[in-house]
């Protein structure tokens, strides 16, 4: 069985968002505004935080998973630029055009990916009028989003009104229209891939065995939101685990991060993510005890 030692969790994060905070290391050189894809690309034809821009965050938050954010955002700016008929509520292109567009554009998502794509915009169109803010009304919570859309989802007689979106995906568009707007909702930090990373490198998870991703979700994400509460006032805290993991993690291995990365100390080098025994892709599972690659400075010794 794996648990979170919640003191450890506490402790890291809490190092991490003091660090953003305070403009350190790693966050002295990149922000949410500086980095952020949500606020880096937007399309041309819309006003930032304008219903029209907080309609096409949604829609391209959802697409938002297992994929290079930065690209996703950017060729998705460019689709819609110059085809802004995607932003009219109700016009819903076939799949045959959707599928064109995706490949015009290089956004590289399976035909499944775009069905889906077609579907999530009816459904916010026809249920939620077009507005994503509507989706939170009456929640206070992912829990009590989630029994929302079930319930919602129930009464229209649709399977799933958001198909492939689970909780990282509404906590993700949460933190993007906080942005915004005065947006009263606890879960506004992923547990994506990154927070799961740092929580293994940092040994906030004890046990043995393997967890996938979505468990792990559950069982980090009442740490994240007790510890985010502090810091739910600082502009693009929510961003820093996002960019600590892209923008340190990732170089870990051949960059010595020791002056830059707030939980160096803390870390124990970048684990080896499971690979799939069929086809030997790495996949959204960890093994505990986890595996751990040398930080450069490691290297050198």
């Amino acid at each position: 069985m794996i648990e979170v030692k919640k003191t450890v969790f506490l402790r890291v994060f809490h190092l991490i968002f003091e660090a953003y905070l305070n403009s350190a290391g790693i966050f002295a050189q990149h922000t949410a505004k500086s980095v952020g894809p949500q606020n880096i690309f937007r399309p041309r034809v819309v006003a930032p935080g304008s219903k029209d821009h907080i309609y096409w965050l949604a829609l391209v938050a959802f697409s938002d998973r297992r994929t290079n954010s930065t690209v996703l955002y950017r060729n998705f700016a460019k689709m819609f630029n110059r085809n802004p008929t995607l932003f009219r509520r109700g016009v819903y292109p076939s799949l045959r055009r959707m599928t064109q567009l995706f490949r015009a554009y290089r956004i590289a998502l399976p035909i499944k990916e775009i069905s889906f794509f077609i579907e999530r915009k009816r459904h916010l169109d026809e249920i939620f009028e077009g507005d994503p803010l509507k989706i939170y009304e009456d929640t206070v919570d992912v829990v009590s989003l989630m029994k929302k859309l079930k319930n919602v989802a129930k009464k229209n007689g649709i399977k799933n009104l958001f198909p492939g979106s689970k909780e990282k995906i509404f906590c993700l568009l949460a933190m993007f229209l906080r942005e915004f707007v005065d947006l009263r909702f606890a879960d506004v930090v992923p547990i994506d891939v990154w927070v799961q990373a740092i929580s293994a490198s940092t040994e906030v998870l004890t046990g043995e065995g393997f967890i996938t991703s979505s468990p792990l979700e559950r069982i980090l994400r009442p740490s994240m939101t007790e510890i985010f509460e502090a810091y739910r006032s600082v502009e693009g805290a929510a961003n820093a685990t996002w960019i600590l993991g892209k923008f340190g993690c990732t170089h870990c291995g051949r960059i010595d991060m020791s002056g830059s990365c707030p939980v160096y100390n803390l870390c124990k080098g970048p684990f080896e993510r499971m690979r799939h025994p069929a086809s030997g892709k790495h996949f959204g599972a960890i093994q505990l005890p986890p595996k751990y690659k040398p930080k450069y400075s490691n290297q050198k010794d």
